[in-house]
Order: C-alpha cells, then sequence, then structure tokens
C-alpha cells in the first residue's frame, strides 16, 4: 500500500521523526554527532506503536498531503486514547450546529467558543514543540552540547513564551466548560462563567451532582485543575513564568532508545510550586531572598530542583488531555444532540441550505 500523507511526528524534548513511506522514516535531528538515524516502521498504523517501544513520547503529529505551501499542517495533539483532542472539537462544533438548529443562541454560543477553544490548545501545543526544535538545534549547532547543561539563549525565552500562552489559553477553556456546565445545569441563581465564582459559590452551597462533585475535587488543593490555574494566576498576577522565581534556563539531555543509541533533548522546567512564588511575591517575601542582591544570572534554579520540576511541553500535553477528557465528560449534559452540518444545494441556484 502507497502511504499516502507525509507526517511529521512530533516527540517530547524536541525531538522529531519523519515518516515519507515504508522505507523512509528518520530521526530528527539524529544522533548526538547530528547523523541521521533511520527507524523501523512496520506499516502506515503502526507509525506511533513504533516509535513509543524506541522508548519516546509522541506529543502529536503534523499531517501533511499535496504541496506543504499550500495549507498549513493538519496538526493532531496525541492522547492516550487516540486523538482525543481533535474529536472534542468536532464534536462540540456537532453540538453547535444542533443547538443552533434547535434555536438555542446561547448553548450554540458557549459551544462555538468550547469547539475553538479545544483547537486553539491543539495549536498552543504544537507551538510550544516546535519552539523546542528550535531550542534543541540552536543548541546543538552551537557545537558544544553536553547532557545536563544549563543554558540560556534567544530561543529560550521563546520557549517560555509559548508555554505561557499555552496556560492562558487552557485557563480559558476551563472556564468555558464552567460556564457550559453551569448553563445546563437547572439553578435559580445567577449566571456563572468561572471556575472563581463557582469554587465561592460551592462554599455555602456544595454540589450535588455528579459532575459538580467531580469539578470540585479536581479544583481542590493540588489537584491538577488547581495546578493549571495556579501557573495561570502566577503569570497573569505576578511576573513571566521563566523569572517569577529563580531564573529558569533550559536543559539538555539525552534518552537512551530500546536499540541503545543515544538522542539528545531539552528540557524546559516550569516552577514546581507557582502557588509558593505567586504568594511570597505578594507578601513581599520573594524580595527579601538574598539571591536577588546578586547578579541576574547568579539566581538560577538549582540543578537538584530542575531535574525534578515539571518539563514544560510534557506538563501541556499532559494537561490537554485532561481538558480533553473533562470536556468529553460534561458533553453528556448537552440538551440537544450534536448534529453534523450537512450542506444542501437549492436547486437551481447557486444558494444553500
Amino acid at each position: 500500500m502507497e502511504w499516502l500523507s507525509v507526517r511529521e511526528v512530533h516527540i517530547s524534548g524536541g525531538i522529531r521523526v519523519l515518516s515519507y513511506h515504508r522505507s523512509s522514516n528518520f530521526l530528527y535531528p539524529g544522533d548526538m554527532t547530528g547523523e541521521k538515524k533511520t527507524i523501523e516502521v512496520q506499516k502506515y498504523s503502526s507509525l506511533f506503536s513504533d516509535i513509543r517501544h524506541l522508548g519516546l513520547e509522541v506529543v502529536g503529529c503534523d499531517f501533511f498531503s499535496g504541496s506543504h505551501s499550500e495549507a498549513p499542517p493538519e496538526w493532531r495533539s496525541k492522547s492516550s486514547s487516540g486523538w482525543l483532542t481533535w474529536e472534542q472539537g468536532r464534536d462540540w462544533s456537532f453540538i453547535a450546529n444542533g443547538a443552533f438548529k434547535k434555536g438555542d443562541s446561547k448553548l450554540y454560543d458557549i459551544a462555538s467558543r468550547i469547539s475553538h477553544q479545544l483547537r486553539s490548545c491543539e495549536w498552543r501545543v504544537r507551538q510550544l514543540s516546535e519552539s523546542y526544535m528550535d531550542q534543541l538545534n540552536a543548541k546543538l549547532k552551537s557545537g558544544d552540547f553536553k547532557s545536563d547543561q544549563r543554558f540560556l539563549d534567544g530561543f529560550t525565552e521563546l520557549c517560555y513564551l509559548a508555554a505561557q500562552t499555552f496556560l492562558i489559553d487552557a485557563c480559558t477553556l476551563r472556564d468555558y466548560l464552567i460556564e457550559f456546565y453551569w448553563h445546563v445545569k437547572p439553578t435559580d441563581t445567577k449566571n456563572i462563567t468561572s471556575i472563581g465564582p463557582l469554587l465561592n459559590h460551592w462554599k455555602k452551597t456544595p454540589p450535588l451532582d455528579p459532575h459538580g462533585v467531580k469539578i470540585q475535587e479536581i479544583c481542590s488543593q493540588g489537584n491538577w485543575l488547581d495546578i493549571l490555574g495556579t501557573y495561570r494566576n502566577l503569570i497573569i498576577h505576578a511576573a513571566p513564568l521563566a523569572t517569577a522565581g529563580a531564573t529558569l534556563f533550559a536543559i539538555t539531555g539525552t534518552v537512551q532508545l530500546s536499540n541503545s543509541e543515544y538522542l539528545p533533548f531539552v528540557k524546559l522546567p516550569l516552577p514546581s510550586d507557582p502557588g509558593k512564588l505567586k504568594e511570597d511575591r505578594r507578601s513581599g517575601k520573594h524580595f527579601d531572598d538574598p539571591l536577588l542582591r546578586r547578579a541576574r544570572f547568579h539566581n538560577i534554579i538549582e540543578s537538584t530542583e530542575a531535574a525534578s520540576a515539571p518539563d514544560s511541553l510534557t506538563y501541556a500535553n499532559s494537561c490537554l488531555e485532561k481538558l480533553s477528557i473533562w470536556a468529553a465528560s460534561l458533553a453528556e449534559l448537552s440538551p440537544v444532540v450534536g448534529e453534523v452540518p450537512v450542506i444542501i444545494p437549492i436547486a437551481g441556484s447557486l444558494k444553500t441550505i
């Protein structure tokens, strides 16, 4: 069977797999010397499992068809259950179409925004992955790539800017999902469109429905949606991600594949405790740190802390999967059935219905 599309698989750490057909599948940027390395792919559908068997983590994939200059790639982020985010972006657009046909303008608006924001967050992960590749390529081309180096160059800030943008867009999606939940939930209280007012409301009237109980659980201190919101609040209300505490540098590393070869990668660590950083800045304690009285480049995250800190790209991809699972669960509450848009030409005219 001929392989009909070119695929560029995004791997954590800035690594890529370029796949053209059965005999042309190779790792980019290659090994530690920059030499291109081919990989064996059994068949078209086994590409991602073959990559995982090498010991690599798939972030997503660009699908190219026809001339690459004609249109942007079809990007899909990869989750443990396939193309979940892409599917949810599609399914929420079907809910919006069903609401439109039923004349429910409010539901149409919310579902349309959720569909848009799912696609936006998915694209933000791609932008972050692209910035990782640029960072890795630049470091390799400098000629001094060694494992476990902490470094800062012109691409590092762009990586953290991409991470910030994802975190902000992810929390926008969070609030759209909260707005949908509250819209379809029978209630006499005022409209709620974001997480803060909902949690304040629940202080007096805790939720009893399964979806509300689940939302309260994932928003509890230290749970994943709480941590996501804390990162966003640190950025919006305190300081840029990379300099909110000790300066965050890029870190080099190598990964050993199942075939014993080594590949270079980069890591962009996130602050391990964004809540404490925000509170220390609010109280002024952060500015009493003697490290801040030294030169800026001496105020660097400690290597032991950096090793245990979350990686920006891995964290973003994991959060997107969790948001997509949550979106799929909430979609069950829709009062209208999602409908696939159908374009029907009107006979004798150029119009459609």
